[in-house]
């Protein structure tokens, strides 16, 4: 799979430092499609476009969402705000590669060892993709993920959102480590990566349902960064996403938008 990414600027941040996202023993592993049609299984492709809004990022020195919290503690976690939308999204398209940076503000550099990054974006996925197999091409047509057409044109955009880890029957979630999740709250494992996700209200509050208006994602730093006063650099977030695709072996039902899942690096400037 081909990697989307943008960039997060600093005013002032780090040294020669490089710091990845920790990829443990995978749990669930959806492998590349090969160009046959899946029979009762999933492969993975490519996205035409795959868009997400950013509300805000931090690198944090202790993880600020523990189980035990209904929302995040980022002051008493050691964090520092990396991006922060105050209410206005930053909307990036992150497919063909398309690299961004996030607009800067203002601060001082906390000092300290920094071994998490999280984000909060808008509860929406936005992607669309197509899918070639013995000479037939299904492409999404929009709104829903089996809403698919064989038919000449472009893929259309479809928006995918977020009400339970555990979906409307309250089902185990095979991606998730912590017992199959929470209707909230997911200990993602997928592809090798491992992260946190959890659903918020609009008050930042853990929730599930039609009240989900964000989502907090969490991943430890597989190398922990240390920062001082004075130092420069960049994180490059990597956005390892694409698109499932499930065949009956006869014919592609469904082409949906994969676990979000991401990585990031640590360079100075």
């Amino acid at each position: 799979m081909k990697k989307r990414s943008f960039l997060i600027a600093l005013l002032t941040l780090g040294t020669s430092l490089l710091g990845s996202l920790d990829q443990p023993v995978q749990a669930v592993t959806v492998n590349d499609c090969a160009g046959e049609i899946p029979n009762n299984d999933t492969c993975l492709t490519e996205p035409t476009s795959y868009k997400i809004d950013t509300y805000r990022v931090d690198i944090c020195q202790r993880d600020p969402f523990p189980s035990t919290r209904s929302s995040a503690n980022y002051a008493d976690a050691g964090c520092m705000t990396l991006f922060n939308g105050k209410g206005d999204l930053y909307r990036g398209q992150l497919a063909n590669n398309a690299q961004y940076t996030l607009p800067t503000t203002g601060r001082e550099i906390k000092p300290g060892t920094y071994k998490y990054l999280t984000m909060v974006i808008n509860n929406a996925f936005i992607s669309s993709g197509k899918y070639t197999s013995g000479g037939t091409t299904w492409r999404t047509l929009g709104p829903e993920e089996d809403d698919l057409s064989t038919t000449a044109g472009d893929p259309v955009e479809f928006s995918v959102k977020l009400s339970s880890w555990r979906g409307s029957a309250d089902n185990d979630n095979p991606y998730c480590d912590n017992d199959g999740g929470t209707a909230s709250r997911c200990e993602v494992n997928y592809n090798g990566y491992s992260l946190t996700g959890i659903g918020l209200g609009s008050n930042f509050v853990a929730t599930s349902g039609d009240g989900v208006k964000y989502m907090f994602y969490m991943a430890e730093l597989a190398t922990p960064i240390t920062l001082k006063a004075d130092s420069e650099g960049y994180f490059d977030i990597t956005v390892d996403n694409g698109l499932e695709v499930y065949g009956d072996g006869t014919t592609i039902q469904t082409i949906a938008v994969a676990p979000f899942i991401f990585q990031a690096t640590f360079s100075n400037k």
